[in-house]
C-alpha cells in the first residue's frame, strides 16, 4: 500500500507540478492535501503550459483518479473555470475527480474581506494572492465555515449562504454596485456548490480501498514548507499546512500508510509577497535569475523575488518533512554564471541578541554566510543523463546533498516533462 508525499521545501514555486506529473504516470490516484486556488501547478502539455490551481495534477494522466482532501479550501467558481480549461485541453475528467465532503468552500465575499484586511495592514501587508484563502480558514476555525456537505441539504444551504453574505457585507464599506456584484457572485457560488455535491465523497475510505489493493497514491502538497503557518516565516505565510504530516490529516490516512516523502527544491530561491528572505538578490543578479527562470507567479503573474540557494532553510525544511529524497529543479537556469553561492550558515547582526535561528520576522536580522562554487557556461537544458552535466554542475548538486544529508534523486534541466535526470542509488 504505497503512498508517496510530494512537498515543496522553499516558499512554493519549486516545480512540484512537474514532479507530481512524472510520478503519477504509474500511480492509481493523486490527492491534493493542502491549499486552494492560491496554488499554481504548471504542467507542460503538448508544447503549452497547463496551470492547475485546485485539482490534483494527476488528472492530466488519463487513467489516474484524483481526490481533494478536507484540508484544502475550494472555490466553486474558480473550479468551474478550471474544469472547463481541462476540457478545452482535451482532458476528460469524467468521474475521476472526487472531493471530500468535508472541504470548506470559498465564498466570494471573503475576497472582499481579505482585500480590506490587506489594506488595513498598510506597510505590513502579507502580500496574499487575494484568493480568500485566509478568510476561509478563519471561518473554518471560528466554526462559521461552509462545507461542501452542507450543500446536500439545499434549502438550509441557501438560507445559510444568504445569512453568511449579509453578515460579511455588514463588515465592509462598499459601494452599492460592489455589493450588488457580490450578491450576484454569491448566487452563482450557491448554484455551483449545489452542482458539486455529485463529486463529494469520503476521500479517506476511497484511498484506503486503493491502498488495500496495492495501488500507488501520490499525495500532492501546495505552496512550500517556509509558508507553513506553524513552521514557516510567520506571519508571512499561508493558512493551510504545507508539511508532509498534513497529508495524513487532510486525506484521512494514517502515518503508517506513507512510504516516502519527496522534497522538491529549486536550484536557487524565490518567493512571492512580503516576508524575510535572507539570500535575496536585489540587483542585476537577482533580475537575471528572474528573467532566465521566468519567475512570475503562475496564479497572480507577480514577479518573484529571487536569490541564492539557502542551505540553512533547506536543511530545516527537509528535517521537518522527513524527506527520503530530493528533486532538484531549474538547474539549467544557473548556466552562464561565473560563480554560484550557497548559504551554509547565518551570522547574527552585531546589534541583535536574537537566537541564532528563527523563521519569523527576526529571520531578517540574520546575515547569510555564503560558500562560493564555480559556475558553468555550458547549456544543460534538456539533459537527461548525469554524464551530460559539466563537472561544476555535478559538484553543485553533490554539495546540496552534503548540506542536507538527503540524496538528490531527480534533477530537472528544463521545462519539458522529460527534461529530467534520474539518479539511481
Amino acid at each position: 500500500m504505497p503512498t508517496t508525499v510530494v512537498v515543496g521545501l522553499q516558499w512554493g514555486d519549486e516545480g512540484k507540478g512537474k514532479m507530481v506529473h512524472n510520478l503519477s504516470e504509474s500511480a492509481t490516484a493523486v490527492a491534493r492535501f493542502s491549499g486552494g486556488a492560491n496554488a499554481g501547478h504548471t504542467v507542460k502539455l503538448g508544447g503549452s503550459d497547463l496551470v492547475l490551481h485546485q485539482v490534483p495534477t494527476g488528472l492530466v494522466q488519463p487513467a489516474v483518479k484524483a481526490f481533494v482532501g478536507t484540508g484544502c479550501v475550494l472555490d466553486p467558481i474558480a473550479l468551474s473555470e478550471e474544469l472547463k480549461s481541462l476540457m478545452d485541453a482535451g482532458i476528460n475528467v469524467g468521474d475521476r475527480l472526487r472531493i471530500s465532503s468535508k472541504v470548506h468552500l470559498v465564498h466570494p465575499v471573503y475576497k472582499a474581506l481579505e482585500k480590506m484586511d490587506e489594506e488595513d495592514r498598510g506597510g505590513n501587508a502579507i502580500g496574499t494572492t487575494l484568493r480568500a484563502i485566509g478568510p476561509t480558514y478563519v471561518q473554518k476555525f471560528s466554526r462559521r465555515g461552509i462545507r461542501l456537505e452542507d450543500a446536500a441539504c439545499e434549502s438550509e444551504f441557501r438560507e445559510a449562504i444568504e445569512a453568511q453574505t449579509d453578515r460579511c457585507l455588514s463588515m465592509l464599506d462598499l459601494s452599492s454596485d460592489r455589493r450588488t456584484e457580490i450578491r450576484r457572485q454569491s448566487e452563482r457560488f450557491t448554484e455551483l456548490s449545489l452542482e458539486l455535491v455529485e463529486l463529494a465523497g469520503d476521500v479517506s475510505l476511497a484511498l484506503e480501498e486503493i491502498l488495500e489493493e496495492d495501488g500507488l497514491v501520490i499525495a500532492e502538497g501546495a505552496q512550500g514548507t517556509l509558508l507553513d503557518p506553524d513552521h514557516g516565516t510567520y506571519p508571512y505565510v499561508t493558512c493551510g499546512s504545507c508539511l508532509s504530516g498534513a497529508a495524513s490529516i487532510s486525506l484521512g490516512i494514517g502515518p503508517s500508510m506513507i512510504d516516502e516523502v519527496v522534497g522538491v527544491v529549486k536550484a536557487y530561491c524565490s518567493r512571492v509577497g512580503a516576508g524575510p528572505f535572507p539570500t535575496e538578490l536585489r540587483g542585476d543578479t537577482g533580475d537575471m535569475l528572474r528573467e532566465k527562470g521566468h519567475e512570475y507567479g503562475a496564479t497572480t503573474g507577480r514577479p518573484r523575488r529571487c536569490g541564492w540557494l539557502d542551505g540553512v532553510l533547506l536543511r530545516y525544511a527537509s528535517r521537518l518533512n522527513g524527506c527520503h529524497w530530493l528533486a532538484l529543479t531549474m538547474l539549467d537556469v544557473l548556466s552562464g554564471f561565473d560563480s554560484l553561492n550557497i548559504c551554509t550558515r547565518y551570522e547574527l547582526d552585531p546589534d541583535s541578541d536574537v537566537p541564532l535561528f528563527e523563521t519569523g520576522r527576526r529571520l531578517g536580522k540574520h546575515r547569510p554566510v555564503f560558500e562560493e562554487l564555480p559556475g558553468w557556461s555550458e547549456n544543460i537544458a534538456g539533459a537527461t543523463s548525469w554524464d551530460d552535466l559539466p563537472e561544476q554542475a555535478q559538484r553543485y548538486v553533490l554539495r546540496i546533498e552534503e548540506l542536507v544529508g538527503v540524496p538528490v534523486r531527480a534533477v530537472s534541466t528544463g521545462p519539458g516533462q522529460n527534461d529530467i535526470i534520474w539518479r539511481l542509488f
